[in-house]
């Protein structure tokens, strides 16, 4: 038979039960819970005070909460409808679970103290304290795994994300934001629940039934075309190819689902007669393999397909309604459908228990600008590669044009202007990208339309002259090149190999000039063998051919010396 319940809220403070002088004099209890920031606790405990008061006994109910304590709260439904949901509820385990991390009072007119406890839930250690380091050979996995134990959070679902990664920075971050960063590159989700921390591919869970006018009082929803795209596009550059890295997202995976005639958002954007096709590309995102940028493909397209329904709602109070759970929503016309909850309202007011929720897709905001800095630049505001397309300024300026491979392949850059070392009035180190050459561009200003080369860099197709083990020797770089596409080159050795220390100028048809400062001499020789040595250490000038020497001079020629030997 239906029955009435109005218990009060179970309450646990490092594991001992609050006094019930605390839930005696409860006025609010609200518990708000989020896949996308930790949950938050605000209790409020009547505390009648006067000014002149000397008694203790209302401060007494301040003593068990202390910042650091644990704190647990739970409920039950708040109507339950049979004697077996009594029971059921009754074995409902906690809804809160965290740490006291503040305490409050408003002295009011009222000759009221009210004690105010906030707690957040264990998550919130990883708000504390900014990090500078790197992680190498790990999976995003594993790094949460160790941070989590760097922090003393137990870890509940751990999914498999993947192939690890050579190298990620924490870059001047906390550890949350640095988390939730590498989640959103791939799609997963990070939150806690009863104590526990989750980083997991987004699920539905058993849903839950919930009926208007019953136990589910109102429900606000929209189907929103905004923001919504035929596809997602990733771009990149993968420098040990030279090739662009492209991947697309085209169908988003859905948790929430209606039975309107309105499906998904992929759908919806292509209601219009134009554009037909919208698309969302990412050109700032970096990735080094084409499975990162499917990944990240993949998680855009999912976090815009899920804004594409969005709702908020009224029930009954139900510790049962959480983040990250469906609820099936019945007798609603095309509305009916199932819904994925990502954040609640937990209230207890009055002694009356109301839960609020919210379908906010898988972000709370959007995913490109999470992915991003908190304030996302505009590719013209950071460097680009670029692909030199043309080298002949008419303007006789020096200037090249690019194509940013990571933006677009089929458009080229305004004129480029290249930094030169030394460049001045007819001075300057002229040596201008050959086209196709992979070279670093900087904005002026931010501004795309005034862009400027920085230099040329290798990759995987375009190596440099010389081997590492050639250049490198004991950490320091023993030799130098400049050379040419041709194969001209000027080399400077600083400590002995197989080269000698010196400096070697060497032209592609083979003719050499030496300076050996370790054999203490200069050697000039041509590609067909004649040759002339000035040796200091051996204090002797030879000079060789392969064929005749001839000594001509408008003037006399002196020959002079302690000893002339003719053959």
């Amino acid at each position: 038979m239906p029955i009435s319940n109005r218990s009060l809220p179970s309450i646990k403070i490092d594991k001992e039960d609050a006094p019930d002088v605390i839930l005696e004099n409860i006025l609010q209890v609200i518990i708000e819970e989020s896949l996308h920031r930790p949950s938050m606790l605000t209790l409020v405990v009547r505390n009648d005070y006067q000014p002149g008061d000397s008694k203790e006994e209302p401060w007494e109910r301040q003593k068990p909460f202390q910042i650091g304590k644990i704190i647990k709260v739970g409920f039950s439904a708040s109507v339950p409808k049979t004697e077996a949901d009594q029971k059921k509820t009754e074995e409902i385990p906690y809804l809160f679970e965290g740490e006291i991390t503040a305490l409050e009072t408003q002295f009011t007119e009222q000759t009221q103290a009210p004690i105010i406890v906030r707690a957040y839930d264990h998550s919130h250690r990883l708000h504390r304290g900014y990090h500078n380091r790197s992680f190498q050979n790990m999976t995003d996995s594993d790094v949460v795994e160790k941070i989590a134990d760097e922090v003393g959070l137990e870890i509940d679902k751990l999914d498999d994300s993947g192939e690890p990664h050579d190298y990620i920075f924490q870059e001047n971050q906390t550890n949350m934001a640095f988390l939730r960063q590498r989640a959103a590159r791939i799609g997963f989700e990070l939150f806690a629940r009863d104590g526990k921390l989750n980083f997991r591919e987004p699920k539905s869970e058993e849903p839950l039934e919930l009926t208007w006018l019953d136990d589910l009082r109102s429900f606000g929803v929209q189907v929103t075309s905004a923001e919504q795209v035929k596809s997602v596009e990733v771009r990149g550059w993968d420098y040990t190819t030279k090739e662009p890295i492209i991947a697309t997202a085209d169908e988003e995976k859905l948790l929430t689902e209606i039975e309107s005639s309105e499906k998904s958002g992929t759908k919806a954007s292509q209601a219009f007669e134009k554009p037909q096709e919208p698309k969302r590309i990412v050109v700032d995102q970096p990735v080094f393999k084409r499975k990162e940028a499917d990944a990240i493909a993949q998680a855009v397209c999912n976090e815009i397909g899920g804004q594409f329904v969005q709702g908020d709602a009224m029930a009954e109070g139900n510790p049962e309604i959480r983040p990250g759970r469906t609820v099936k929503l019945k007798e609603l016309g095309p509305y009916t459908g199932e819904y994925y909850i990502t954040e609640t309202r937990h209230t207890y007011i009055n002694r009356v228990y109301d839960t609020e929720f919210s379908v906010r897709g898988l972000r709370g905001g959007d995913l490109t600008e999470r992915l991003a800095d908190p304030s996302p630049l505009k590719p013209g505001q950071t460097l680009l590669v670029g692909i030199v397309t043309d080298n002949e300024d008419p303007d006789e300026l020096g200037r090249v044009k690019v194509k940013f491979p990571t933006l677009t392949e089929d458009h080229n850059s305004n004129w480029a202007r290249v930094v030169s070392m030394g460049a001045g009035n007819s001075r300057g180190f002229d040596c201008l990208p050959e086209i196709d050459d992979e070279v670093l561009v900087a904005f002026e200003h931010g501004d795309i339309h005034r862009p400027y080369v920085l230099g040329g860099v290798w990759n995987g197709e375009d190596a440099p002259p010389n081997t590492v083990s050639q250049n490198v020797q004991d950490g320091k770089v023993r030799l130098r090149t400049i050379q040419t596409r041709t194969g001209h080159k000027i080399q400077f050795v600083e400590e002995d190999q197989s080269e000698k220390a010196g400096v070697y100028v060497e032209t592609k048809g083979g003719h050499k000039l030496s300076l050996n400062d370790s054999s203490q001499m200069m050697e000039l020789m041509t590609s067909g063998g004649h040759r002339l040595c000035l040796n200091d250490q051996g204090k002797s000038i030879s000079m060789s051919s392969t064929g005749n020497i001839s000594i001509q001079a408008v003037g006399q020629i002196t020959i002079n010396g302690k000893m002339i030997m003719l053959n």
